[in-house]
């Protein structure tokens, strides 16, 4: 007799843990697919990567907003994932897209397929939609993963033009202790005590070109991370631009 009152308890716990899972799965507006890897990625983060992050950001969940961090590993995008709670759309190397498993991947969490180097039109057009529907979008600006002992690579512009085109936000974001070992994959797999310290959203407004403003957001990473005497660079430049804010805006820009 007490064999099928514990099987009826399983099967109450089991229908009830059901009801749970879709009603978090119906509320989150994913896929069932993405809603499955979307507690996958939160699982490694907290027991894998035991990341740290912040209880919200500072931003509006109804405005649109570029964040930009510092680029130490592939797995990236998952701590800005994890402290912001919702989607956010990667500008993502066409190339990484184009693989098979990994570009389904990709695709699965939103991302924005794009070419390396100069301004892919395409690109930024769907990035500046999704930020005027309200959608944040992310974008690592040194443009690939630093391994070396500067702080951060020399920054190219393009988060700072989708911003200034949509009219919406950046947010500085700081990621501390990021696995590493080369791989892709390997990260996934790798302990670590990851901390992400977010800064104040910087407007579009007060920005003389796009480079200054993603020179001053930079800056503004290298102070979260206690490095106020870090210059940032732009890349391709062989001088240093000013990061200063003056009091009006230019619609020229470069990525």
């Amino acid at each position: 007799m007490t064999q099928p009152i514990v099987l009826g308890s399983i099967a109450a716990a089991l229908f009830v843990l059901a009801i749970v899972v879709v009603v978090f799965w119906w509320r989150s507006g994913y896929t069932f697919v993405q809603f499955v890897l979307d507690r996958i990625v939160f699982i490694i983060l907290k027991l894998v990567w035991r990341a740290k992050t912040p209880a919200k950001l500072p931003l509006s969940r109804k405005r649109g907003a570029v964040i930009v961090a510092n680029h130490r590993s592939s797995v990236d995008p998952f701590f800005i994932h994890g402290a912001a709670k919702r989607r956010v759309r990667w500008l993502v190397a066409r190339e990484y897209c184009e693989r098979k498993v990994l570009g389904w991947f990709l695709e699965e969490f939103g991302a924005i397929p794009t070419r390396r180097g100069g301004i892919d039109n395409a690109s930024v057009r769907l990035a500046a939609r999704y930020l005027e529907e309200g959608q944040w979008v992310g974008v690592l600006p040194e443009g690939k993963i630093n391994t070396t002992d500067d702080f951060m690579l020399p920054v190219r512009a393009g988060a700072a033009l989708l911003a200034r085109r949509a009219g919406v936000p950046i947010l500085p974001v700081y990621i501390e202790g990021a696995p590493y070992d080369g791989t892709p994959v390997g990260p996934f797999l790798m302990r670590a005590n990851v901390k992400i310290t977010v800064g104040q959203p910087i407007d579009p407004q007060g920005f003389e070109s796009d480079e200054a403003m993603i020179l001053a957001a930079t800056k503004e990473i290298a102070r979260l991370a206690g490095q106020d005497d870090f210059e940032p660079q732009m890349a391709g430049r062989s001088r240093r631009a000013s990061a200063e804010p003056v009091s009006e805006t230019t619609d020229s820009a470069e990525q």
